[in-house]
């Protein structure tokens, strides 16, 4: 019983965090998948691929959403002791993601004067630079106000980074 006690104040604390964070909604929420193959341990350096604009949905995004997106990626990575590469020669691993806005998720309230937002997923995958093959993949899925200015952006993108890059590199599976 005693042990149990122990294992209950992180777990209330953990769930005080969460309910600090403004911008991401009680429906926020990161899958992983990776494989299980591959060995992490040799990852160092990761170079952030550009995003491209080609699609319906990238052209949705502001250049102020992808660089805050982009600078969240690269400094939870870097706080996670990884190293981001200047060009894909120097790298051990790519970073590349996609922004998924679900238009018909846009929720609004009954008051006008408050903004609305919408639903989004972010898929981060971590591409191998031999194999050319993603080896670690995640999904986020949270709210996004749509007219967010830019600190609510970046507090967006920093939690996203964080929710997302939290079970990056997996642990080691004993075999």
């Amino acid at each position: 019983m005693r042990d149990s006690r122990f294992l209950l104040l992180p777990g209330v604390c953990l769930l005080a965090l969460l309910g600090a964070c403004t911008n991401l909604s009680s429906t926020s929420a990161s899958t992983v998948d990776y494989n299980r193959n591959y060995d992490f341990s040799r990852v160092h350096s990761i170079a952030i691929q550009p995003i491209a604009r080609d699609t319906v949905e990238t052209m949705m995004m502001s250049d102020a959403q992808i660089i805050s997106l982009n600078e969240a990626l690269a400094a939870e990575l870097q706080q996670q002791g990884f190293r981001i590469a200047t060009g894909n020669s120097y790298a051990d691993m790519f970073l590349s993601w996609r922004f998924v806005p679900q238009q018909s998720a846009t929720i609004s309230t009954f008051d006008p004067a408050t903004q609305q937002t919408m639903q989004v997923t972010i898929f981060v995958d971590m591409i191998d630079p031999v194999m050319l093959q993603t080896v670690w993949r995640a999904s986020f899925r949270g709210r996004l106000d749509d007219q967010a200015d830019t600190d609510g952006t970046d507090e967006f993108s920093r939690q996203a980074a964080a929710a997302i890059l939290a079970q990056f590199p997996p642990i080691p599976e004993e075999r």
